[in-house]
C-alpha cells in the first residue's frame, strides 16, 4: 500500500468534471461529506473487531472501502480491502488492523482538509 497515494488527484479531476457552471465545486462537496461520515464507518469497523463479529467487519470495511473509493482515497481503500478479506475469512481478533485504519484515516484526513 505505499506505493499507493493518499489521495489521488485524477480520480478528483475526473470529479470535477461534473461541476456545472454557477454550481458549488463537486470535490469540496464529496470531500466535505467523506469526512462528515468517514468516522461513524470507521468506528463500525472499530466495534466489529473488537466484538470479534468477523461478518460485522466485512460489512464494515466494505463499506469504507466504496467511500474511500469515491474520493480516491487508494490507501484506505486497499486497507479496506484487507480489512474486508479477514472478515471474509472469519478473523476478526486482530487490533492492529484497526490501529493501522485509524492511521490511514488520519493521514487522508489531513490530506482531504488541506485540499478543503
Amino acid at each position: 500500500m505505499s506505493g499507493l497515494p493518499v489521495l489521488d488527484h485524477a480520480t478528483l479531476d475526473r470529479l470535477r468534471e461534473l461541476n456545472e457552471p454557477g454550481e458549488p465545486d463537486i470535490v469540496i462537496e464529496v470531500l466535505t461529506l467523506f469526512l462528515e461520515d468517514a468516522p461513524a464507518r470507521v468506528a463500525a469497523v472499530a466495534a466489529a473487531q473488537a466484538a470479534g463479529d468477523a461478518r460485522g467487519l466485512e460489512r464494515a470495511a466494505h463499506g469504507l472501502k466504496g467511500s474511500a473509493g469515491n474520493i480516491g482515497a487508494l490507501r484506505l481503500q486497499a486497507l479496506c480491502h484487507r480489512i474486508e478479506d479477514l472478515g471474509r475469512l472469519e478473523e476478526a481478533g486482530d487490533p492492529m488492523v484497526v490501529l493501522s485504519l485509524h492511521e490511514e484515516f488520519e493521514t487522508l484526513r489531513q490530506e482531504v482538509t488541506r485540499l478543503l
